[in-house]
């Protein structure tokens, strides 16, 4: 016996909305394939998408125009926590709607938090992987000098780890980077238009971020290098001396 009375559509079923919808139908929820873009009336529209704030607030002025309601539910995590359900979702749209939402967000998170009006949420979604990007850039940074003054990577891996260097993106891509295993959770073209969004609001507000705009232009380049599908450790690639990609 399935758990709502919800008939659950996904538009868009690649790496994440796939394992998003995996992970409801193993928790009973009736997860149908119609979509219908000419009728929104009645219907709640969750946006996943890595969209401009911009964007996320038209949407919900369009649905909302055709009697529907729409939240968007921004994600930080990758595609095992989409499988888990153990996404961390910030959520942004009429807090009415996000309440009626809750139940089915909570199935898929295990961080849910209601940030504010429609684009909020995607204003601190593109913070959160501006950071992200720019720690990862500076490890890769990092590992390639360790490994041209002839450290031992696993060594320095786990000094950092110790010490002010420790971050949360060394647990998760310190290794791959010194192993080169860029298999895909989040790619380096995901990396490279979120940072362009995050640098894109900069100039909304006047601000100059060269860190951020360092990153970004090294994820451009792996785009560029045709490996923008690779995980976005292989900003390494790049910093590597002995590697093709310098």
């Amino acid at each position: 016996m399935r758990q709502s009375d919800s008939r659950i559509g996904f538009v868009g079923v690649g790496r994440m909305g796939a394992n998003m919808a995996r992970c409801l139908k193993d928790q009973q929820e009736a997860i149908v394939t119609v979509y219908d873009r000419d009728h929104a009336k009645n219907r709640l529209f969750i946006n996943c998408a890595a969209l401009t704030p911009a964007v996320h607030v038209d949407v919900e002025t369009l649905v909302t125009q055709r009697e529907g309601q729409s939240l968007e539910a921004c994600m930080a995590s990758s595609i095992t926590q989409a499988r888990q359900g153990t996404l961390y979702l910030m959520c942004g749209g009429r807090p009415d709607v996000f309440e009626s939402a809750k139940p089915l967000l909570e199935k898929l998170s295990a961080h849910l938090r209601y940030i504010g009006l429609a684009g909020e949420a995607a204003k601190v979604k593109a913070l959160v992987n501006m950071v992200m990007n720019s720690n990862t850039a500076s490890l890769a940074e990092g590992l390639g000098l360790g490994a041209a003054l002839g450290l031992d990577l696993t060594m320095l891996r786990d000094i950092f780890a110790q010490t002010g260097a420790a971050s949360h993106v060394l647990e998760t891509d310190g290794e791959d980077m010194q192993n080169r295993a860029h298999d895909c959770y989040f790619s380096a073209a995901h990396a490279a238009k979120d940072s362009g969004i995050a640098l894109a609001l900069t100039k909304t507000v006047g601000l100059t971020v060269p860190l951020a705009q360092a990153a970004y232009d090294q994820y451009q380049r792996l785009v560029a290098l045709d490996k923008g599908e690779l995980d976005k450790s292989a900003v390494s690639e790049l910093t590597f001396k002995d590697r093709s990609s310098h």
